[in-house]
């Protein structure tokens, strides 16, 4: 996944849930590098050197939980600005399937106003890929 299929290569006919769910898939999916990236720069801090979340979030334990949140928290509002609120964002961890479900509330910006959101995601802790049913 990239940058720029998050924002390029999505079908004409999704909804802006559909389309701010895969984004934040994809967001989740992208490993970011890392770089600091000081306040006097705050253009670099909006670009795809900093999309994405942090290697080791998939290697937490119980009480990043908090932390992890927090991170994506903030991701979310630098790189996913139809979310015009997020309520609620939760973590689920599966030790059998070595997976993590992401759970976000909140609401997105539309062209009739805002829409009541809530976008579930779960992905390996392995690789970082959505977990098919099976």
């Amino acid at each position: 996944m990239s940058f720029a299929s998050a924002f390029l290569d999505l079908p004409d006919d999704l909804s802006v849930e559909d389309r701010v769910g895969f984004h934040v898939e994809t967001l989740l999916q992208s490993i970011a590098p890392e770089q600091v990236v000081g306040p006097e720069l705050p253009h670099v801090r909006l670009s795809n050197l900093c999309f994405g979340v942090p290697m080791d979030w998939a290697l937490g334990e119980g009480q990043r939980n908090t932390q992890v949140r927090s991170m994506f928290r903030d991701r979310l509002e630098k790189f996913e600005p139809r979310l015009a609120l997020m309520s609620e964002i939760s973590l689920q961890e599966d030790t059998t399937e070595n997976s993590v479900t992401f759970y976000i509330a909140g609401a997105v910006r539309s062209q009739s106003g805002t829409d009541r959101v809530e976008i579930i995601k779960t992905l390996s802790r392995m690789d970082q890929y959505p977990q098919k049913a099976g």
